[in-house]
């Protein structure tokens, strides 16, 4: 892809410590990253996509905005509570909380990195122990 979002996942083995492909598509990633690069960079990735399709419909040159330079992270879960009361996640860094059912996540954001990863690391704890829940998938029957 030369122009435009593009969003690739991968996963790292706990068993052989190998990295795996997961996918890759033309898009902005899901699961909050919009906002969690907003939130460290000031960068809309969805505005941005937008303002690069149309530079490039109007034969424009397209220019990147001024970067922020800090940092920002996001820990997510499902959740066993429909609407979970986050309210105990209070340091200053939070600046979003995930707005859906049955999920309990933030995203903080500083401009010190160990800042965001100890709060992650914090958070994450607290997250597995008072709202993470496993919910078992259906079985699949037909790839196709």
């Amino acid at each position: 892809m030369k122009h435009g979002a593009a969003h690739s996942e991968y996963i790292k083995c706990d068993e052989d410590g190998k990295i795996y492909f997961l996918e890759t598509s033309s898009r902005v990633g899901g699961a909050h990253l919009a906002e969690m690069v907003a939130s460290a960079s000031d960068i809309n990735l969805w505005a941005e996509w937008a303002v690069i399709e149309n530079a490039l419909a109007k034969g424009l040159e397209y220019k990147l905005p001024k970067v922020k330079k800090e940092y920002a992270g996001i820990v997510l879960t499902l959740s066993k509570y429909e609407h979970p009361d986050l309210t105990s996640f209070s340091d200053e860094e939070v600046c979003f909380r995930v707005p859906l059912d049955y999920h309990a996540g933030l995203i903080v954001k500083s401009d010190k990195k160990e800042r965001v990863l100890t709060l992650l690391d914090e958070y994450a704890n607290r997250l597995v122990q008072d709202f993470a829940t496993v919910v078992a998938q259906a079985e699949v029957k037909h790839l196709h």
